[in-house]
């Protein structure tokens, strides 16, 4: 039902004016031309989109079977599984994680396109360790947080699989890496407060909040996603998930993105606006307890 409600929210959304596009579309579009033999790292694939191919040939190699289906279908589908996969995760992880569900973070996340709920559900679920390979920085994160063998095998496997396909793609796809709009949340201001978090450093939950802030991303709010693995009680879940939509109403109102304003320059604008709202409470509920993982407990 959630993997449907996600779906049905992206074709609705994309119905509405003005037209625009998916941050899953660039995805598609690489996946396609790998499909028909073609680079997707070229300046033909460059030339439809404001940023060059972002993503690993191993995103690309996941997005494929998608690839066939006429845009609007491959997002729907997209979001259905991603919606039903952390479904599925909160549904067995329980704690906060099931508020996630009713959070912006994951409205904005399955809208956009997003990797961050199956990334999410991979600390579940490990078998979906195989987008640690699609979006390494974050996949890092998760890693650090909650290693799992079947994960890293399911990486490694994509990651061969990958290599199988087109050997040199790690040097096309790293000429282009650093053209998009990624920063490191600890080196913005005040993201130092995130390493406070290291005084909880036997808990999974703590490590995830200093991994997730050394690691580059877009700052958005889909990437907050993961934090909800933190809240150890429904009701701290549902208080995480008020604030992502104190974020995402803050981020609209006081800092909206100018017509001459690049995305970079409007994420940056937003970030005291996610780190209030977010990282901080997140950070709250790490201190808040002891230094123990939970088989000490």
């Amino acid at each position: 039902m959630v993997g449907l409600l996600a779906g049905a929210a992206v074709f609705a959304a994309y119905r509405l004016p003005p037209p625009t596009t998916s941050d899953l579309d660039q995805v598609l579009e690489g996946a396609r031309a790998l499909l028909h033999g073609q680079d997707p790292y070229g300046s033909a694939e460059r030339a439809h989109f404001f940023f060059p191919q972002l993503y690993p040939l191993t995103a690309l190699l996941l997005l494929a079977p998608l690839a066939p289906l006429p845009t609007e279908l491959a997002r729907v589908g997209w979001a259905v599984a991603g919606g039903a996969a952390l479904a599925i995760a909160a549904r067995r992880y329980g704690r906060g994680l099931p508020a996630a569900l009713l959070s912006a973070s994951f409205l904005n996340a399955v809208i956009l396109g997003q990797w961050s709920p199956f990334l999410t559900a991979s600390a579940v679920l490990p078998v979906l360790g195989v987008a640690w390979a699609a979006k390494p920085s974050i996949g890092a994160a998760m890693f650090a947080a909650f290693p799992s063998r079947r994960g890293v095998m399911a990486a490694l496997l994509l990651l061969v699989l990958s290599l199988v396909v087109s050997p040199s793609w790690p040097w096309r796809w790293w000429g282009v890496l650093f053209h998009g709009p990624q920063a490191i949340p600890i080196l913005r201001p005040a993201g130092f407060l995130l390493l406070l978090a290291l005084l909880r450093w036997r808990r999974p939950e703590a490590r995830l909040l200093v991994a997730l802030g050394c690691v580059p991303q877009t700052i958005g709010l889909y990437d907050t996603l993961p934090l909800f693995l933190i809240p150890r009680t429904r009701m701290q879940g549902y208080g995480l998930a008020v604030m992502s939509y104190l974020a995402a109403f803050g981020q609209a109102l006081f800092y909206p993105r100018l017509p001459d304003m690049t995305l970079a320059q409007n994420l940056t604008e937003r970030w005291p606006v996610v780190l209030v709202c977010l990282y901080l409470p997140a950070l709250f509920l790490v201190l808040r307890h002891p230094n123990a993982d939970e088989a000490e407990q």
